[in-house]
């Protein structure tokens, strides 16, 4: 049986991440338990390898790659801020913020909205949230026949109102759609495409078989002006792997044997450690608040968390300049660090140093 393994046609699909972040609720789920599977791997077996080709999809690799650029927007839980040292006007908006811990158990949004419809029976791949500032929507995937889709599709969009006016959240849109099963198009490939695409093959069967720890095997395909087609071999391995050289030897060999000596091998390291805090990370800034995004009153456009060089969480909104605003960002900043002082968040942020900044319009820092 073949591994999986990625080729692409081009390098620049390496690179692209899309300008509106979306999230499949079930897809980020499995792309955390992948990710510490690995970390829990490497920390008791150190050199051993791995066997898997950790993100062998398209889905998969802009989730990584969102992971691994620490650009990630993130969904939010409400605050609580006190009104002291702020004008009339803003401490009406403040006073009606929920209190941090009293949502603390509350469900993510799409979490709510994908166990509520499963709950109520019906068949659903997930949903997605895609967060554009003012503008949020939310898209459920319903699996099935269209008669099957057209038969739920209205109870569905019940229940998902009936979640956000539960909320009060005002800045969302949503949709049913039916998740229609992708058609692979069958594309004639060039002998030069099937060249790569077996070396591709035959070096996942050689290194996923071995004790090698590889995160990720792929290649690409750059044409010059003239046509000419330069393949490149990349290999994503931890940080802790230190048998460089052999791997390249390995992969030389496999390549020499297809005819292919002196393609260019590219390796990246990836920091598991790193990764592993920024993810918890961004579940740190998914439980400071979801009600922040999900209400238009609050300003606030989009939230991020960053772990370089120490974790970080921004906020972003719509606000001013004026000592209002700014006294609202530090009463804002004081309630999330209380939050994150608690019992249950200390287990989250495991020591870790952070900051929390809040920028205002123009991205000027408020605090």
């Amino acid at each position: 049986m073949k591994r999986p393994f990625k080729s692409f046609k081009e390098n620049d699909s390496l690179k692209q991440l899309n300008d509106d972040i979306v999230w499949n609720q079930d897809q980020k789920q499995k792309q955390k338990e992948r990710l510490l599977k690995t970390i829990d791997h490497l920390d008791t077996s150190h050199e051993r390898g791995f066997k898997k080709n950790l993100f062998s999809t398209k889905r998969n690799m802009i989730l990584r790659n969102i992971m691994y650029s620490g650009i990630a927007v993130v969904i939010l839980s409400g605050v609580f801020i006190s009104s002291a040292f702020v004008s009339p006007a803003m401490a009406q908006v403040v006073a009606k913020i929920p209190y941090l811990g009293q949502l603390f158990s509350t469900e993510p949004l799409g979490d709510e909205i994908v166990n509520t419809v499963r709950q109520k029976g019906y068949n659903i791949n997930g949903a997605s949230i895609s967060l554009q500032g003012s503008k949020n929507s939310i898209e459920v995937h319903v699996v099935g026949s269209e008669a099957y889709y057209n038969e739920v599709k209205g109870d569905i969009e019940r229940i998902v109102s009936d979640i956000i006016q539960k909320r009060n959240y005002d800045t969302y849109t949503f949709k049913v759609t039916r998740e229609v099963p992708d058609v692979e198009e069958k594309e004639e490939l060039s002998a030069e495409e099937k060249k790569v695409q077996n070396i591709a093959e035959d070096l996942g069967d050689t290194l996923f078989s071995s004790n090698y720890s590889i995160l990720e095997l792929g290649t690409s395909m750059n044409r010059d002006k003239e046509g000419k087609v330069h393949p490149t071999v990349h290999l994503q391995i931890p940080n802790t792997e230190r048998r460089i050289e052999e791997i390249k030897g390995v992969i030389n060999k496999v390549l020499t044997q297809n005819d292919a000596k002196g393609m260019p091998i590219e390796i990246q390291k990836v920091d598991m450690k790193k990764s592993e805090q920024r993810m918890r990370w961004g579940d740190i800034a998914d439980d400071v608040g979801e009600d922040l995004i999900g209400k238009e009153k609050y300003h606030v456009k989009t939230v991020g968390s960053s772990v370089h060089p120490d974790p970080e969480v921004s906020i972003n909104t719509s606000l001013g300049h004026s000592n209002d605003d700014k006294a609202f960002a530090k009463e804002l900043e004081k309630v999330i660090k209380q939050f994150l002082a608690t019992k249950k968040m200390k287990k989250k942020i495991k020591g870790d140093s952070y900051q929390i900044i809040i920028y205002g319009k123009g991205d000027k820092k408020l605090n």
